[in-house]
């Protein structure tokens, strides 16, 4: 090891500013995608989805949420219900949230058959005790 410890610690930070300056050209981002998206989000159509809801027992009390927004509820609904929601459906699908409370312990069930607008039906359970709070998927 020659040389001066000052000279080599000179010498290495100019390497290391001379290798800085193409990093930092490298991994900055281009200028046009700072703008953002040039076009607006289209959004969603709403449509009338048939859905079908079918309980193992009698229910105390059940609702479906939205994104976080009540779009049905009902006191002691029947055993099986019919609605009809008026929600977009993209491509992709949508995941509703049902909360439902059933009076006793033993398990229970909710059955929700959805009809998409191309006619798909998707069938979809959940299953719980005393009640359920379970966020639906129909993709």
């Amino acid at each position: 090891m020659r040389g001066s410890p000052l000279l080599r610690a000179a010498l290495t930070l100019c390497i290391l500013l001379a290798l800085g300056w193409p990093l930092q050209v490298i991994t900055r981002p281009a200028a046009e995608n700072l703008a953002g998206p040039a076009t607006a989000p289209v959004s969603e159509a709403v449509s009338k989805l048939p859905l079908k809801l079918t309980f193992s027992r009698a229910a105390k009390s059940a609702e479906l949420l939205y994104s976080g927004k009540r779009v049905w509820f009902a006191e002691k609904p029947g055993v099986a219900v019919s609605l009809s929601l008026d929600l977009p459906f993209p491509k992709e699908g949508i995941e509703l949230e049902a909360r439902v409370e059933w009076e006793g312990e033993e398990p229970s069930a909710l059955r929700l058959q959805l009809v998409t607008p191309e006619g798909d039906e998707i069938d979809r359970s959940v299953w719980g005790q005393e009640a359920v709070q379970s966020i639906v998927p129909f993709p």
